[in-house]
């Protein structure tokens, strides 16, 4: 970060400095921290930079406020005053960062900027701090609900950030160059006044997926995306038209719903802002009375790690008992069962090769005798007890009802969010009485999968339908092949094709 990170020289040294000699001269002795009046002074590789000898940059922070890092690590002065032109904070002299001017874009299509008089306030924040506005930021732009320095490349961004471009919403869209974390998922909120509303979604160019988590406080009413056009002004979804049809699903609830992009990979995400309609619903097409809430998640990297928190509610006297290898199973026991661990197995062997497995915890959530046996009209009641905001929370219940479900949960999740009304999935227990641990392991990678993004291969409300990717087939040995309970002998597969897993690959549930 340009403030409040420990550079390579104090500010008030980069401020009096007006000049940094470049010459090279391998003779100087002088080691870090020694003062220098030249290059020559300190040791190779050293540099002098405000009278001190420093190690060379790799980016421009390292080397403090008004500085610039060069290719050769050199670290050069500023030389940008208050109205130049520039394209990113470092070419602005101390005490100036380089703002957006305005709507006006140059020839390469990006706004424009100037070095201007840093922000000033008490209440005024740091790069990279949560933000609602310019005014809450000392550089004047916040983008993507946090405050940051525009760049020209990478060089001018500290070492966990990378130069990417990003739309400012306040220009419609158009798009600028900004230090963005390189790797995780940012999250931010977008406002909405009314139970209707098109806000714009801003996409940055590193993204590799977005949720879109858009909530209501009143859970009788429905929430939905009713339409999404793309930066292109292309329309990739409208509720209008048939929902299996769309190359973008998701899919009105009750109190929660999640629109997840890209679905497959003929649709890919777009850099810029995409338009999306929000909505609360009474019904069909009838508008509801409460206002929606939008919470964005951005994937910027290819990182694949799952995490998987499981929670065992009483699972005492359990009618499928035979089928368990302890007296009882909780958080305590599941680490030492083999059974346990043998369906546990059969997950990470499912997604072998594609996801990575990561930390695997165990929890007992005891005291709710009425979620033991959970009836899913009640899953909002479970799932909002899943604390953790890493992975997915697995909930392991006595039962599930009506009869004949044996995993449960949404499609898709809410992706990096706990405790909410959709914060993971429930596992049946009882489904040991007519299945094995291995194809009570297949059914919950199935709805692990389904909480990432992908969909049954063929609907089962309608079976006629497929997904929209395009290189999965219908086949029960697919992993989101989901058939009626004992329907023909059939249960979950396990294959998953390139597109499904590229698509998997990229959810935001991942770390």
């Amino acid at each position: 970060m340009r403030r409040g990170a420990l550079g390579l020289i104090g500010a008030s040294a980069l401020l009096a400095a007006t000049a940094v000699s470049l010459a090279a001269c391998p003779n100087g002795g002088n080691g870090i921290g020694s003062s220098c009046n030249s290059n020559g002074d300190c040791s190779s590789p050293l540099q002098c930079v405000a009278d001190t000898c420093v190690p060379l940059c790799q980016r421009a922070p390292e080397c403090g406020e008004g500085y610039t890092c060069t290719a050769a690590g050199q670290c050069r002065v500023a030389t940008g005053q208050a109205g130049d032109p520039c394209t990113g904070q470092a070419q602005c002299a101390a005490g100036l960062s380089c703002q957006l001017a305005g709507s006006a874009t140059g020839s390469d299509g990006l706004l424009l900027a100037s070095c201007v008089r840093d922000n000033t306030g008490a209440r005024v924040l740091p790069d990279a701090a949560a933000c609602g506005s310019d005014a809450d930021c000392r550089d004047g732009t916040c983008a993507l609900g946090r405050c940051m320095d525009l760049c020209a490349s990478t060089l001018d961004c500290p070492e966990d950030q990378a130069c990417k471009e990003v739309p400012r919403v306040e220009a419609d869209g158009a798009m600028f160059r900004a230090c963005i974390p390189a790797a995780g998922t940012m999250q931010f909120d977008i406002a909405l006044s009314s139970p209707q509303e098109t806000v714009l979604l801003p996409i940055p160019e590193s993204a590799q997926s977005v949720s879109v988590v858009m909530s209501i406080d009143d859970a009788t009413q429905l929430v939905a995306a009713r339409r999404v056009v793309a930066p292109d002004s292309t329309e990739v979804f409208d509720d209008a038209g048939d929902p299996f049809l769309t190359p973008v699903r998701t899919f009105p609830n009750f109190g929660q719903s999640v629109l997840q992009m890209p679905s497959t990979p003929d649709t890919p995400l777009e850099p810029g802002a995409y338009q999306v309609e929000i909505a609360s619903l009474r019904g069909p097409n009838v508008i509801g009375s409460a206002t929606p809430h939008a919470t964005v998640l951005v994937k910027l990297d290819t990182s694949a790690t799952l995490d998987m928190h499981f929670y065992f509610l009483d699972l005492g006297d359990h009618p499928c008992s035979d089928a368990l290898d302890v007296p009882a199973l909780n958080a305590a026991s599941a680490a030492t069962s083999t059974d346990f661990q043998g369906y546990l197995d059969t997950i990470v062997s499912i997604f072998n090769g594609i996801l990575q497995p990561g930390d695997i915890t165990y929890e007992d959530a005891p005291g709710h005798p009425d979620l033991d046996g959970l009836d899913v009209s009640n899953a909002a009641a479970l799932l909002s007890l899943g604390a953790h905001s890493t992975g997915i929370n697995i909930f392991v219940v006595r039962s599930l009802s009506p009869a004949g479900i044996e995993v449960f949960g949404p499609n898709p999740g809410p992706a990096t969010l706990a405790g909410t009304p959709q914060s993971g999935i429930v596992v049946g227990l009882d489904t040991l009485c007519y299945r094995t641990w291995e194809q009570l392991g297949q059914l919950t990678a199935h709805e692990l999968a389904r909480y990432m993004g992908l969909y049954n291969n063929v609907e089962v409300a309608n079976p006629g339908e497929t997904d929209p990717i395009a290189d999965s087939d219908t086949s029960s040995d697919n992993l989101m092949f989901s058939s009626e309970l004992g329907s023909g002998g059939q249960y979950f597969g396990r294959s998953l094709s390139g597109e499904q897993v590229q698509i998997l690959s990229t959810s935001p549930v991942l770390r």
